[in-house]
């Protein structure tokens, strides 16, 4: 996620400087061959062309708003799996306790045991957050939003086992891997565990239903990630979004000819700036649109996980009474993961 107001050229110019340059040129040859050659039929009516330009500008708004539909409805299932997860460490901490308070033993088990609740739920939101990350097929393409995230040493992507690692045992870490959803099975484990307990009368059956609810929750945010994870924003759209923006670029020239041959003969050349802005235009508003379709691409104008994950990290194990606390995640060059 870009954390300041304006976005600097250093990070617009890999998105654009190809383009520009094709406009610039492309401009050039057509004002060239209507000057020098003589073509004067390249110039057409301006009209067919500015409706052109409007059914455009119609269908890449719509693109546009619903790609960030699509970042926007990230952002609140992580905003849901936070409050879910401070809600898990305080039932965790309240609800699991012990017939006989005063055994030293017993409230040291009980700290373990609330300690890999807590902890677990930790490595999960990193699993689901490592599994969101991956790259599906119609991701695996060269992208300047990916390339400015890789360049950045402390944005490269951690294995699965190296994230874990910081939470889980190196036993529970290296039988975790091998399953093909990991944080799916991390949360049948948080269930049987509470199945236990519940066993154990260490939480009551009123609790213990509770406590499988907020499971059940965790379960249900993290198919909504999946669903958008899984499904690209619709081909049909995006594709023909892509070809009627130049379509557009490609006749614009010839009907702004037209219009600046009204004023003069060297105002022809107004045709090249006038042209590349306009081109250039369209041609980002499209980019804007590509760019945010999918929310967890690892680029960007991903959803800041990582930082999200962090912030979680600090509260559970500041509920747990725990001084040495991880820092907050801060952005890096005006980038927040």
């Amino acid at each position: 996620m870009y954390t300041t107001k304006r976005v600097p050229f250093h990070i617009v110019f890999p998105f654009t400087w190809r383009a520009v340059l094709l406009f610039l040129g492309y401009s050039t040859i057509i004002c060239l061959l209507y000057s020098l050659a003589g073509w004067t039929f390249l110039a057409i009516p301006f009209v067919p062309v500015a409706t052109i330009g409007t059914a455009v500008a119609f269908y890449v708004g719509f693109k546009n708003n619903s790609s960030y539909d699509r970042l926007w409805e990230a952002r609140r299932i992580w905003g849901s799996i936070t409050n879910a997860s401070r809600s898990w460490g305080i039932m965790v901490l309240d609800y699991i306790s012990s017939a006989q308070p005063n055994d030293l033993l017993e409230k040291a088990e009980l700290k373990t045991t609330r300690e890999k609740l807590i902890y677990r739920h930790l490595a999960y939101i990193t699993a689901l957050r490592v599994q969101l990350r991956q790259k599906p097929v119609w991701e695996l393409h060269h992208n300047p939003a990916h390339d400015i995230i890789e360049r950045i040493e402390s944005f490269r992507q951690c294995s699965l086992d190296k994230e874990l690692s910081r939470f889980l045992s190196d036993t529970e870490v290296e039988a975790l891997i091998k399953h093909p959803n990991p944080a799916t099975y991390l949360l049948r484990q948080q269930s049987a565990d509470l199945r236990r307990l519940r066993e154990d009368n260490q939480l009551s059956e009123y609790y213990h239903v509770d406590l499988e609810r907020m499971l059940v929750e965790f379960y249900n945010q993290q198919g909504a990630c999946e669903r958008i994870k899984s499904f690209p924003f619709p081909r049909q759209y995006a594709y023909f979004s892509f070809i009627f923006t130049w379509l557009f670029i490609a006749v614009l020239p010839y009907g702004l000819l037209t219009e600046m041959a009204k004023v003069s003969g060297w105002h022809i050349w107004l045709t090249v700036p006038f042209f590349t802005v306009i081109a250039w235009i369209f041609n980002t508003m499209e980019i804007v649109g590509d760019t945010s379709e999918n929310p967890f691409e690892n680029s960007i104008n991903d959803i800041p996980m990582t930082a999200i994950c962090r912030n979680i990290e600090i509260d559970l194990r500041d509920m747990l009474g725990e001084t040495e606390l991880p820092k907050r995640v801060q952005a890096i060059d005006n980038i927040l993961m």
